[in-house]
């Protein structure tokens, strides 16, 4: 039976700058998670964003579901079939392993992955070097989901979205606190875990939650499993959250140095965009440093 949808961007951000500027000179930055498309476009001269549109959308839980409704969004946004210089695809679904560069082997990525999570039927494994880092990240991809995307997109630029992000956290003033710092990624029923102390990685872990408790737990255990003390590191929340929300709520009762992501420094937004606080489209600015 064909998935109904009404299709509408929960966000639709833009000014004349869009309509005076080569587009053909810019990158299209499209990111897709669960029940979610979103892209930014961004020109790299300047290192100014554009434009950005986020499409939310039900069911979550069925990739064939998420690949109708992105095929529906393709029939009403214009903007999508643009010659743009290129299309990064990113990727904010499952989870994935980070290698150490030295011990990495390419034909092995697949044992690598299948250590740490079951095999998913239809599944594409692919690796990101992340640029900067000792790791390679490998991961598992919707094999139906990126294929229409790279021939609608015509393009073969596919990153996850966990990668970008690991490159922007040096950036944040600081990473180098003394304490110790944690970046956690919320988005919908799902939540990514990065720490460090000393400027170096500790671990870096995805995981579900129901509840805004879920997330506290998370966190504060796996501090304690390092060794750290919840009450001493500064955390940095970013996603599509709000005050009101049950996780920024839970969490502000147990971490005292909680703080907001900080938007990503050296870069450029639109009048409009700067109403949108940075931490809510922090995973979808960092793919600018990727291109």
């Amino acid at each position: 039976m064909p998935v109904a949808y009404n299709i509408h961007p929960a966000f639709t951000v833009d000014d004349e700058t869009l309509l005076e500027t080569d587009l053909t000179a810019c990158h299209l930055l499209v990111l897709v998670g669960n029940g979610t498309f979103s892209y930014v476009v961004y020109e790299p001269v300047a290192k100014k964003f554009l434009a950005l549109k986020s499409y939310h959308f039900q069911p979550q839980k069925i990739a064939l579901a998420d690949l109708e409704m992105i095929e529906e969004v393709f029939e009403i946004d214009k903007l999508l079939f643009t010659a743009f210089r290129s299309v990064l695809l990113a990727f904010d679904t499952g989870s994935g392993v980070l290698v150490p560069q030295q011990y990495f082997n390419n034909s092995l990525k697949k044992d690598y992955l299948h250590l740490v999570q079951p095999e998913k039927v239809q599944e594409a494994i692919l690796t990101d070097q992340v640029n900067g880092q000792p790791f390679v990240n490998v991961y598992s991809l919707d094999k139906d989901l990126v294929g229409f995307l790279r021939k609608e997109f015509s393009s073969d630029l596919v990153i996850h979205a966990s990668s970008a992000l690991l490159m922007a956290y040096p950036l944040d003033l600081d990473f180098h606190y003394a304490k110790g710092i944690v970046f956690v990624e919320v988005q919908r029923n799902a939540v990514s875990i990065t720490i460090y102390k000393g400027g170096l990685l500790q671990i870096h872990q995805e995981a579900e939650y129901q509840s805004g408790l879920d997330v506290v737990y998370a966190v504060v255990s796996t501090l304690r499993l390092l060794g750290l003390d919840e009450k001493e590191v500064k955390v940095k929340l970013s996603g599509a959250l709000v005050k009101d929300n049950a996780v920024y709520q839970e969490m502000y009762k147990f971490i005292p140095n909680l703080e907001w992501a900080q938007r990503l420094p050296g870069f450029s937004y639109i009048s409009k965009m700067q109403e949108i606080p940075g931490y809510y489209f922090h995973n979808l600015y960092a793919l600018a440093l990727c291109v």
